[in-house]
């Protein structure tokens, strides 16, 4: 190779490197305009769980088809580049060999991985046409087009260049055991134009790699360098209890946040797209369009204008520039994101649970719905009669709150106020104590914890609602105030452990009241039932009768707190059960509709309730056995709708537990 060529080269290595340093540069120069936030802790963990996510490539093997045509571009590409840079180096640098057989073989194996995955990953768009991929018009489509013809061409030129060369040079040996290379090793043999057909490949191998470097600053299609960057800045606080505590201009809150801009403490949520973190706009260079989000997304699947993936792609194209004055950029709620689209989460955790990048869309939205509850007062009707019922009564249904105890009239549940001398309270829950289906679930609890021999007082009227629907359609000021009271209360009696038949309550209590100082050891009313059953605190007894089960998973004991096992468990153990799975059932199981607040707000459309419904009758059960009062009102709901209500019951899991305990 002769000096002019390693000049050209050169030359073009330096522009692509600058280009590459320059879209690096941009990009950072816009999540750099949004405010601050701590994910520099346990560089440890964060390590290794980069590493498990990128190099395992865990999340992606989820779903084994689109997972393994990954890994083949993935590892393909990634291993093949070394066997690129040593034919780029023999081009340059006549002197170097290397002659390892095995070498080259694997060099050429990983090669035809590269190019089977980008094969599949197109045949997957423009033939499979694959909804969630959404292709779009040419503007959009030629990026995709541009790429993945660069590589493949990057690719076959090598494979091409390096069989011409070792005819030309009299190397052929080295690639006796590579299949491909050998091949045409062979095919080329006795060919007076190999050295030719050398240089026009070389260059076709160098001008499609160097390319990819200028493509980076001027595509949208980052990920490849985002994403892990965007999984080792991952959230590493307990799913449930990632939404952020907001300065609400409380004196504990301002020595907390002294280090957020004094212009921004007022601000209670997201205006403009420069409110949100760095952390949250690094999530949009990290999205690489799978769709797997929106594929699980209940909202997108029942109609509804919601898509996490569409969600991150419109913020990516309204990121600010350099220089961009923050007052002139449009409002992020109405403006960019339509309210439609806000209010139809219903944060069940799918879309982050499988998405490969690890993106954190709901909270997104959740600061969307801050703004506009704390910030502007614009949100549904029918989520102010829920706030108004709430700050009243303490409950969402309005119920009076001096009632709160009622339910337990004539089963001699015990009270705090007259014995906190107990190892548990059962926090009972607005549903369990204000909603009249749900209240025989509370019951049936109290015969379970009678029959065991624990001890346990409720809070009665003391008792609040937890919280969890108030933060999460946005009043973080509502939330906090229910908070304060109960915990107030809770710890005034020196509460250790704490009972709950309402994963909502669950996770609030477990993962969200730390936030303000309430820790407690709580406990699902399945995890608890099913260790007792485990000791043969309680036993169950059939009569001979044949039930046929189908298992509901709740958002919020499942993806949430990840138990799946505890219910399940159960059910194995009740006598001539049966469980039948639905097909979306564990981390893929689909959402009642009722989380996120919106068991309070009004569904248009196709009902996320009956489309689940529908989803349990196609495994023809007797019963649809669930562990949160929002599932169960939402399924027996659904079950009216499609007229199965006398054909098909839904039970609590402690309501089925009585039924067969002796």
């Amino acid at each position: 190779m002769n000096i002019i060529n390693i000049v050209i080269l050169l030359a073009l290595g330096l522009f692509a490197v600058y280009s590459l340093a320059m879209g690096i540069k941009e990009r950072y120069e816009k999540i750099s305009m949004a405010l601050p936030e701590n994910r520099f802790d346990q560089p440890t963990e964060r390590l290794w769980g980069m590493l498990g996510n990128v190099l395992g490539q865990k999340r992606i093997l989820r779903e084994r088809g689109a997972g393994i045509m990954h890994v083949f571009i993935f590892w393909g590409i990634s291993l093949f580049a070394i066997g690129l840079v040593l034919f780029i180096l023999e081009g340059l640098f006549p002197v170097i060999k290397f002659n390892n057989q095995l070498f080259y073989l694997l060099i050429d194996i990983f090669g035809i991985f590269g190019f089977l995955g980008m094969a599949i990953a197109t045949w997957r768009r423009y033939v499979a046409k694959v909804p969630r991929l959404d292709v779009g018009p040419w503007e959009e489509e030629k990026m995709i087009i541009a790429l993945t013809v660069a590589i493949i061409l990057m690719i076959v030129s090598y494979f091409i260049g390096s069989a011409a060369n070792a005819v030309a040079s009299g190397t052929e040996a080295r690639y006796e055991m590579a299949p491909v290379t050998g091949m045409l090793v062979n095919a080329f043999a006795g060919m007076t134009a190999a050295g030719v057909l050398y240089q026009v490949f070389y260059w076709l191998a160098i001008l499609p790699a160097l390319g990819l470097l200028v493509f980076f600053r001027y595509s949208p299609l980052v990920h490849p360098l985002a994403a892990p960057i965007n999984i080792y800045f991952r959230n590493l606080q307990p799913r449930g209890g990632q939404i952020k505590k907001i300065n609400l201009g409380d004196e504990e809150d301002e020595d907390e946040d002294e280090d957020e801009d004094e212009d921004d403490e007022m601000n209670f949520g997201v205006s403009k797209i420069t409110d949100y973190t760095w952390k949250q706009l690094l999530d949009c260079y990290a999205c690489a369009e799978c769709g797997r989000c929106q594929d699980n997304c209940p909202a997108n699947l029942s109609g509804k204008p919601l898509s996490p993936k569409k969600v991150i792609l419109t913020l990516r194209e309204h990121l600010p520039n350099k220089g961009d004055n923050k007052e002139d950029l449009p409002e992020v709620a109405g403006e960019i994101l339509s309210d439609d689209i806000i209010w139809a989460c219903t944060n069940c955790y799918a879309c982050q649970e499988h998405c490969p990048q690890l993106n954190e869309h709901i909270n997104k939205l959740i600061d969307l719905r801050r703004h506009l509850v704390l910030d502007v007062s614009e949100f549904p009707s029918e989520a102010q009669l829920a706030f108004t019922n709430m700050e009243r009564n303490s409950n969402p249904w309005g119920v009076g709150w001096t009632t709160r105890a009622d339910w337990a009239d004539g089963l001699d549940v015990p009270l705090m106020e007259d014995n906190s001398d107990v190892e548990y309270l059962f926090y009972v829950g607005c549903a369990g104590a204000f909603d009249e289906r749900i209240k025989n679930v509370a019951k049936s609890m109290v015969k379970i914890l009678k029959a065991a021999g624990i001890t346990f007082a409720i809070l009665g009227s003391e008792e609040k609602c937890c919280g969890d629907s108030a933060r999460r359609l946005g009043n973080e000021y509502l939330f906090k105030s229910l908070v304060d009271e109960n915990i107030e209360t809770m710890n005034g009696y020196g509460v250790k452990k704490i009972i709950t038949c309402c994963p909502h309550c669950f996770n609030s209590l477990k993962n969200e009241y730390p936030q303000f100082g309430g820790n407690y050891e709580v406990i699902h009313h399945t995890q608890l039932i099913s260790k007792l059953l485990q000791d043969k605190k309680i036993n169950l007894q059939g009569d001979g009768e044949r039930l046929k089960l189908t298992y509901h998973d709740s958002c919020m004991l499942g993806r949430y707190n990840n138990e799946y096992d505890a219910p399940r468990n159960i059910i194995s153990k009740i006598p001539g059960a049966s469980l039948t799975e639905m097909e979306r059932n564990r981390n893929s199981a689909f959402c009642c509709g009722a989380g996120g607040g919106r068991m309070w707000l009004e569904e248009h459309g196709t009902r996320i309730n009956v489309m689940r419904t529908e989803q349990a009758l196609q495994t023809q059960p007797d019963l649809i056995a669930v562990n949160c009062p929002f599932c169960l009102t939402m399924i027996e709901d659904g079950l009216k709708d499609q007229g199965q209500e006398e054909n098909v019951q839904a039970k609590d899991i402690a309501e089925l537990v009585v039924r067969y305990m002796q």
